[in-house]
């Protein structure tokens, strides 16, 4: 009972929000999770990674780079595309089944210059609410 009041006072004081993950911890997702393959020759680079976190850890999240399913993350993992220089939309959308169901997919326009590498995050916040955020690592 001790550990149950604790983990919930943990949460109600952290907010319950995700927390970001760096490049090096961040696991590679596993090939059969990985949709679009990086067998393409494209002038730049970007990178998912999805935050750690107890918010929506049950849930696997489906990302998609113009409307195209890339990938599917779980907690903490991190996925990496070659893609053509220009403006994309970079999408989310929760997967799986009961709370894991969402039809409402967020989207992101971006762009990317060639030779760049962009590293994108994706967050959920108390109130469910699940973003792509640029991360703040950018490389040239």
């Amino acid at each position: 009972m001790k550990l149950l009041i604790t983990s919930l006072m943990l949460c109600l004081l952290s907010g319950c929000a995700t927390s970001e993950v760096t490049m090096e911890t961040a696991k590679q997702v596993p090939d059969d999770r990985l949709f679009i393959k990086n067998n393409v020759d494209g002038d730049a680079v970007i990178t998912i990674i999805r935050d750690s976190g107890f918010l929506g850890s049950g849930c696997n999240i489906n990302v998609f780079i113009n409307e195209a399913l890339a990938a599917t993350l779980d907690v903490a993992e991190k996925a990496t595309f070659n893609v053509n220089e220009g403006e994309m939309f970079l999408g989310l959308q929760l997967t799986g089944s009961g709370l894991c169901i969402s039809s409402s997919l967020r989207q992101l326009e971006t762009s990317i210059k060639q030779g760049q590498h962009k590293t994108y995050r994706i967050a959920l916040d108390p109130s469910g609410s699940m973003e792509i955020l640029p991360s703040g690592i950018y490389k040239n």
